[in-house]
């Protein structure tokens, strides 16, 4: 998921003197992530602009760092800063990338699994997306114009723009823990990524229709039809399970 800086939003609650200040601001970041204010991906405001907000001490703050990051709520990413994790990464994301490495032919299940989890966030995204999530979603379709439609698959970036799309799907589904579990799965989805797009750039306009698949999602969600937008998604993946047997049979 794209980064994104929320910390001038946050609902940040000074501590007053406590025992255990540490575990406070735990306590509020976490309610934070599990409200879904914070999501998968977002970069926790900086350690100055913590510890004014908090009103406590850079020791204090960075022994509650330790204690999110032990538990595995956020990552350190060095110079970049801290960031929130997907609950569920840990659990599935690891096991599942080795299998797909190890045996090409799970992604067949992954492909099973998005035709069941991704047609019902773009069924919730129809139902629940606000103004600034279809915005997100839309962009796609500018993003891939500029590039060239015919460059969807052949070009690295294609995928980049593939994989954000789906982010933007799972967020404007508006559900915590959907989200964190779609987080994952997209996850995956990139890692698989380079592998299916240079087995489906041998077919001849394959970017083209993967292009036109989600321009009839984005339509069903921009016209607010759940079912439409389910069905595409439904076309989308049988055409990927399609084209991808036909080449590696």
């Amino acid at each position: 998921m794209a980064a994104r800086n929320k910390g001038i939003q946050l609902m940040i609650n000074k501590i007053e003197k406590a025992p255990d200040i540490p575990s406070m601001v735990v306590s509020q970041i976490i309610e934070l992530i599990s409200s879904g204010v914070l999501k998968p991906g977002d970069r926790l405001p900086s350690e100055l602009e913590m510890t004014r907000r908090f009103g406590i001490s850079r020791i204090s703050l960075r022994e509650a760092m330790k204690l999110l990051e032990a538990k595995g709520y956020i990552e350190s990413q060095g110079r970049k800063g801290k960031y929130v994790k997907s609950v569920v990464d840990d659990a599935i994301k690891t096991p599942i990338e080795g299998l797909i490495q190890i045996d090409h032919k799970k992604i067949w299940e992954l492909l099973e699994v998005r035709r069941i989890i991704d047609a019902e966030a773009a069924a919730l995204a129809a139902l629940r997306a606000n103004e600034e999530q279809r915005r997100k979603l839309n962009s796609f379709r500018t993003q891939i114009e500029l590039m060239g439609v015919e460059n969807l698959i052949q070009k690295r970036e294609g995928g980049k723009f593939y994989a954000q799309f789906y982010n933007h799907l799972y967020e404007a589904t508006n559900n915590t823990i959907f989200a964190h579990i779609l987080n994952a799965i997209s996850t995956i989805l990139r890692g698989v990524l380079p592998y299916s797009r240079e087995k489906l750039s041998k077919v001849k306009n394959t970017s083209k229709d993967i292009y036109e698949h989600h321009i009839k999602i984005l339509d069903a969600i921009n016209s607010h039809k759940p079912d439409l937008a389910r069905e595409a998604v439904v076309e989308h993946i049988d055409y990927l399970e399609r084209t991808l047997k036909k080449i590696l049979k």
